[in-house]
């Protein structure tokens, strides 16, 4: 598996360069002037023009390209047009906030997804496998921004129990620590605001974690009901071992390999792709930031965001598939040769 490994790494540096050629020629087409943007409705044509010189917006296109490829190799990823601030500090600063709520939405959505999925292939066919399927359904079908706009409405406006927007109370104070803070609060001892993060992370975790647990829910049950026909759960069963056992043990761990190929490329797709929901819940990740980038034509910063996405993506996917192997003997030799 080590020469897998190495192989696929390897491969990170084309693709990445790939993405950024891709990426920096769409930054270029998306309508409208980054310095008449910045500058707002008032600015005169030799102002905008002095700014695009301060930007080098005026320079050839492919001397941007060298100039922004030849940062990269530097760690240099430029500054933001808007902020000034290096593109590379304001992703760190915010990767933590979407890390954290990809997290909490993976864990909710295994937590939700796997029991209804085993329960629904052990009794298939039964009122509760059919109010699951529907369910799932929904969960897969419902666009993400509706669902968060109801759930606001709902557990937010009208009975109150959850805010809508931020990541933490006006009124608290965390600690920054590890930069997730939940985790934060509980190791400074500071419970309200661990709490209070808690709360804040429930909405728009509930979003992104219902498609992926009505996806996982689909998958889990589809894959038990084809392991439970398999030889070996029969066996298992004439042995004498209990439903509990064979459930569990037997057929459990070869019904989640499926799964967990889902699971990591969602996972991955939430760190990059939770534009929408991060922007509805005003939640301060990369995927809001990506967002506001993306108004303003900040160039730096979207070409710095989709490498970042592209990266963890690509990461995510190899730990996945090194996941795979380990669990299935079949895929590790094919990956050691």
């Amino acid at each position: 598996m080590l020469k897998y490994f190495l192989r696929r790494l390897v491969m990170l540096g084309p693709v990445l360069f790939l993405v950024l050629v891709i990426i920096f020629s769409l930054a270029r087409i998306i309508p409208g002037d980054p310095a008449a943007s910045l500058l707002g409705p008032g600015a005169t044509n030799e102002q905008i023009e002095a700014l695009r010189a301060q930007l080098h917006l005026d320079e050839n296109v492919v001397k941007q390209f060298l100039s922004y490829a030849g940062g990269l190799f530097v760690g240099d990823m430029g500054s933001s047009m808007k902020t000034g601030r290096p593109v590379f500090d304001e992703i760190l600063s915010r990767l933590p906030a979407t890390l954290e709520l990809s997290i909490v939405a993976t864990l909710m959505a295994l937590v939700i997804g796997i029991p209804s999925g085993v329960y629904s292939a052990i009794r298939a066919n039964s009122s509760f496998d059919h109010v699951n399927r529907t369910l799932s359904l929904v969960g897969v079908s419902a666009p993400a921004f509706l669902l968060a706009l109801i759930l606001q409405l709902i557990f937010g406006i009208y009975l109150g129990w959850l805010p809508v927007s931020g990541r933490l109370s006006p009124y608290l104070i965390a600690e920054p620590i590890t930069g997730f803070i939940i985790l934060d609060g509980i190791i400074s001892g500071n419970f309200d605001v661990a709490w209070s993060a808690f709360l804040h992370v429930l909405l728009p975790a509930s979003v992104l974690a219902a498609f992926l647990g009505a996806t996982v829910g689909r998958f889990v049950r589809t894959s038990m009901l084809e392991v439970l026909g398999e030889d070996y759960i029969r066996t298992a069963r004439a042995k004498g071992l209990s439903e509990r056992l064979v459930i569990f043990v037997h057929a459990l761990r070869n019904s989640l390999l499926p799964a967990i190929t889902i699971v990591g490329l969602k996972f991955a797709e939430m760190l990059g792709g939770a534009i929408l929901t991060e922007t509805v819940f005003a939640w301060p990740g990369i995927g809001r930031f990506m967002f506001e980038a993306i108004k303003n034509r900040d160039y730096p910063v979207i070409q710095g965001n989709t490498l970042v996405f592209a990266l963890l993506f690509m990461l995510t996917s190899l730990i996945v598939d090194l996941l795979y192997g380990y669990l299935d003997p079949r895929i590790r030799k094919r990956m050691s040769r």
